[in-house]
């Protein structure tokens, strides 16, 4: 077998690991089936961040644990930890002090607030994106949150970072200022909604003339070419269509119109969902590596509009041609409602502390008149679909965001062409809150279900915002999604205080490399049990490395045994070897101690090949 040398760069560790290894007592071994530590007791506390404010909107301060109640899956339960977080930082009145018997700073200790301004290029018009940019900078003005704190991020299909944690406030501004060109994704979402509304007009033209209704006077209804009483725009009442026509025309036209139209529904409403999941599976992934820090964290969701019934407007333009194929039309496209997938998202993202604020940037410009001149055209070559396509149009792309603001306690954010007001409100959210933390009451093993979270307030004149539900998660799915944070964010902890290190890289199979990784953990940081006579710690290591050149995922998954005495000093040494393509890899670790539930989650770069 033929041995390639592995790059030096960043490696300097390596050889410290690889000597402190020699000198180590301890035994690491893969553990036998079953084996395992029985008197483990898991016990973890749910945090609910709060947000009260009176009638006029301010924050309401100076609240104690006595004026909330806390309700999980419909019962009520105790309030552990109480921490109210006042002008960004913790507040340490009497009513914080006296809160809870056992207030310890836990769960609740504060820690700054995180942003993530998402762009969804795929859902955002190019003619909104300036306007949007210049109100976003003032959430870098008005100084509420750090530069450093504020992650910048785009989506067209994938997710691309135009400005990562820990940037300047000029990287910031570049960041801004690269995105003023908007994208072609919301233009394209335009077309094809333009297009659509023209096939099913055209189609009613051809049935039109094929059952001679335009030479009945009933060409004024919606599609057609005249005029009525009925719609200003120049159209005719919709209801004409049926009540207007003797001998059965209507119903002979209404026929042929579902059934040449169907397929229009269905292809439209497939693309459509299609692009919404996208979208909310890139929602997930950013909610997945923002696990690993600490705090609240802060979504922006900006774009046009986030649709939970894709093709119900387009279903209602139909059936305002036809009122006696309505629910038919309707009920063709009932079938890709997203209202679970979009409440599974939510639960993901409370799960992770991860609140959204859904800013629809469509509502930000007042019509230029050019723009007011496109729309008066549009409408009047497509009369009859301001009332139902429009209406219904606006109204879904709104349901999408106001859910996810919602459920996750944010705000939804429409018609505002001044942001500097709501810019500066969320940015106060984020320094101005209570953060509660109770005991779930568990019965078994809760991994995967979803949990409704309640929160009433003594005083009835006062709101409170906060997130309605979580998904219960097991250790391994926290460990895979604090990596995704390390590896594509960089979002590291370190708290076992881990070094790695990195063998001989040997060939492997076609066109890859096996390279050992050392996982050093100092043996001192470890909890030993009593097993089988012999003092044990359990370690679980997850390592996960992504081509920079063909951004294939290698994930090796290991569970250690390391066997020594009380009081022993020195550092473990797990290896797993990763099998590699040739170039640099983006490479995370994920190191658990099965017994304290301490977890590190460090970053690196390895390096295969020449």
């Amino acid at each position: 077998m033929r041995t390639r040398s592995m790059s030096a760069a960043g490696w300097s560790l390596l050889w410290l690991a690889l000597a402190v290894a020699a000198a180590v007592a301890q035994e690491t071994e893969t553990p036998e089936a079953g084996a395992g530590f029985a008197d483990r007791i898991d016990v973890e506390l749910i945090n609910v961040d709060v947000w009260v404010t009176d009638q006029g909107g301010n924050p309401a301060a100076g609240l104690g644990v006595e004026d909330f109640e806390l309700i999980h899956d419909g019962k009520p339960v105790t309030i552990t930890h109480f921490t109210e977080i006042r002008g960004g930082s913790e507040y340490r009145g009497a009513a914080a002090r006296d809160a809870a018997e056992n207030a310890a700073p836990g769960p609740t200790a504060f820690f700054p607030a995180h942003v993530v301004v998402y762009f969804d290029q795929s859902r955002l018009h190019p003619r909104n994106s300036r306007g949007l940019v210049e109100s976003l900078q003032q959430l870098l003005d008005v100084e509420q949150v750090a530069p450093e704190r504020v992650m910048i991020v785009r989506q067209e299909r994938g997710l691309i970072v135009e400005s990562p944690f820990g940037s300047s406030k000029r990287d910031l501004e570049a960041a801004l200022q690269r995105l003023t060109k908007g994208a072609a994704g919301g233009l394209a979402l335009e077309t094809e909604t333009q297009q659509a509304v023209q096939a099913i007009r055209s189609t009613w033209e051809q049935i039109q003339d094929a059952t001679g209704l335009a030479q009945t006077g009933l060409g004024g209804v919606p599609g057609g070419g005249g005029g009525g009483p009925g719609d200003a725009t120049g159209g005719g009442s919709p209801r004409s269509v049926v009540g207007g026509v003797g001998g059965g025309a209507g119903p002979d036209a209404c026929g042929p119109l579902f059934n040449q139209v169907g397929p229009i529904l269905d292809g439209f409403t497939r693309s459509q969902a299609q692009r919404i999941g996208v979208t909310l599976a890139n929602l997930r992934d950013t909610a997945s590596f923002l696990a690993g820090l600490p705090g609240v964290k802060a979504l922006l969701y900006l774009s046009d509009g986030l649709d939970t019934r894709p093709g119900a407007a387009l279903a209602s333009y139909a059936s305002s041609l036809c009122p006696s194929q309505a629910a038919d039309l309707l009920n063709s496209v009932s079938g890709l409602e997203l209202s679970t997938p979009f409440m599974e998202l939510t639960r993901h993202a409370n799960a992770n502390r991860v609140t959204v604020y859904a800013l629809q940037a469509s509502g930000l410009r007042a019509a230029a008149a050019g723009d007011a001149r496109s729309e008066r055209n549009a409408r009047n070559s497509h009369p009859g679909s301001r009332g139902a396509f429009e209406s219904t149009q606006r109204s879904g792309e709104r349901e999408g965001l106001r859910l996810l603001s919602d459920e996750t306690g944010g705000r939804t954010i429409f018609n505002q062409n001044d942001l500097g007001p709501e810019l500066a409100r969320i940015g106060r959210d984020l320094g101005t809150y209570y953060s509660l933390a109770f005991e779930p009451p568990r019965q078994g093993a809760d991994a995967g279900r979803e949990h409704r979270l309640e929160v009433k307030l003594r005083d009835d004149s006062l709101n409170a915002r906060y997130r309605r539900g979580y998904l219960d998660k097991n250790p391994d799915q926290w460990l895979a999604e604090k990596l995704e944070g390390a590896l594509n964010l960089g979002i590291t902890s370190n708290p076992l205080e881990v070094r790695l290190g990195a063998g001989d890289v040997q060939a492997g199979g076609e066109g890859t490399f096996m390279l050992p990784l050392h996982v050093m953990v100092p043996v001192e940081r470890l909890v030993f049990r009593s097993q089988d006579g012999s003092s044990v710690a359990e370690v679980t290591v997850r390592a996960m490395a992504r081509s920079f050149t063909t951004s294939i995922l290698a994930i090796r998954d290991q569970t250690f045994r390391v066997k020594g005495a009380p009081g022993a000093t020195g550092w473990a040494n797990l290896t797993l070897e990763l099998e590699l393509g040739e170039g640099a890899h983006a490479t995370a670790v994920g190191i658990r101690d099965e017994a304290s539930g301490e977890v590190s989650y460090v970053a690196t770069t390895l390096q295969t090949g020449s």
